[in-house]
């Protein structure tokens, strides 16, 4: 069987994603402390999830939550307009997007937690997990 080359976009993908996280800030530093290690209402978040042309910041791709922490360049007329169109990109894809501007990650955590546990149970009341189904028993088996 031949070997197949690697995908370079992926690995432009995977290099910007690994960057990206050495280069992380404060805020995205306080807010990964809340959802890593299922932190978060036993939720798996992901750090610097692509999906299509994007990389978002962090993901519950169980429930398709994505969680977006903004630092100043998103609060500028150019900043807003691509996060509109990303944001549209994101959503149409069927997923939640919770924007946390990266101050309030800081300073005021608990209530950014409570706003994403929020979250968290609404999304999981709209899409309950299907029940385990019971194993059937074996009348042969003593």
């Amino acid at each position: 069987m031949p070997q197949q080359k690697p995908d370079s976009r992926r690995t432009e993908r995977v290099s910007f994603a690994r960057q990206q996280r050495r280069q992380a800030n404060e805020f995205s530093h306080a807010v990964w402390e809340m959802v890593r290690d299922r932190r978060m209402l036993d939720e798996k978040f992901r750090r610097e999830y692509p999906l299509g042309p994007y990389t978002l910041d962090f993901v519950c791709a169980d429930l398709k939550l994505n969680l977006e922490v903004d630092g100043e360049e998103h609060f500028t007329d150019e900043g807003r307009r691509h996060d509109l169109v990303r944001d549209t990109y994101v959503k149409q894809m069927g997923f939640e997007v919770i924007r946390i501007p990266g101050y309030r990650a800081i300073q005021d955590w608990d209530s950014v937690r409570n706003e994403i546990a929020g979250v968290i149970r609404k999304l999981r009341a709209k899409n309950p997990s299907p029940p385990i189904p019971l194993l059937p028993t074996n009348p042969e088996v003593p």
